[in-house]
């Protein structure tokens, strides 16, 4: 073999191998997104979605509680990008096999519907039920939008299972803080609204009294949790999985912890917990 040739063979070797060395860092950088890009990313592909359903499990931990309280499964259908119908139920007692109820009252199960309009998921049915107006939290379409909307910190979580991301995502505290104070008070003031259309029910010669009790109640129950919200810090934790091949959001998970001083002056620690499962995708 003459220097030419071997020469020519080094050359196309060295040549082949920059090739691959190329494609190899193509590839990485088509793969390689930040987190906050992945977020983007993966909010774009359900900005697209049609329809999706969802299933879901509610949670609630108050102070030095070992165990959660209080659990609420729930599911969802998207129709039409804008029409949200979910259904909660109280979960079953597994040793008597029966809903559980004694814990909130006389409830069981629940149906609403949402509308997206104006910015925001609009009630379309059960405006003026204050247990409805409470369960609407757990939309996790919601809190897809209150973590597009809030300053937040976004990380990568290692050892995610094959095929997915994983992202922490943790709202900025004084927001959150702010977003749940707003919220409080909205629901505050629709029970103001929903015990005036109560008042219609009553017999015409109680009205008067009636209202005055309704209005003494409200008034007392508006004051308390002003002087709650005072003292009041929330703090969010998101934990959300995407599905690398579609983009689109398999998995939400929420850590919600508030800090508050009761009316009293008794200090509350409560955490409520909510895990999502999205399928269903158009």
């Amino acid at each position: 073999m003459n220097k030419l040739t071997f020469s020519y063979q080094k050359a196309v070797i060295g040549l082949f191998v920059f090739m691959i060395m190329i494609a190899v860092s193509a590839c990485g950088l088509r793969e390689e997104k930040t987190p906050e890009q992945w977020f983007n990313f993966t909010w774009s592909g359900l900005a697209g979605c049609d329809s999706l359903s969802f299933q879901g499990l509610a949670a609630l931990q108050r102070g030095d509680e070992a165990a959660k309280k209080e659990n609420i499964s729930y599911t969802g259908r998207l129709n039409n990008h804008r029409e949200l119908s979910i259904q909660t139920v109280i979960p079953q007692n597994p040793s008597s096999g029966r809903v559980r109820t004694a814990e909130a009252g006389a409830f069981s199960k629940s149906k609403f519907k949402l509308r997206w309009e104006r910015g925001g998921w609009r009630l379309q049915s059960n405006e003026n039920d204050m247990m409805v107006r409470g369960l609407t939290r757990l939309n996790p379409l919601h809190q897809l939008e209150e973590i597009k909307g809030t300053s937040k910190t976004i990380t990568a979580e290692s050892g995610a299972a094959r095929g997915t991301k994983v992202l922490r995502i943790v709202l900025n505290p004084s927001e959150a803080t702010l977003r749940m104070k707003d919220r409080l008070l909205e629901e505050m003031s629709s029970l103001g609204f929903g015990l005036e259309n109560k008042l219609q029910k009553v017999d015409a010669s109680r009205q008067d009294i009636v209202e005055k009790e309704l209005n003494t109640l409200w008034t007392s129950g508006n004051a308390k949790l002003q002087k709650m919200l005072e003292q009041m810090n929330a703090n969010v934790v998101y934990h959300l999985t995407i599905d690398r091949k579609t983009g689109l959001p398999a998995r939400l998970t929420s850590e919600t912890t508030v800090d508050y001083v009761t009316f009293q002056g008794a200090s509350k620690h409560e955490v409520l917990y909510t895990d999502t499962r999205f399928d269903g995708y158009r």
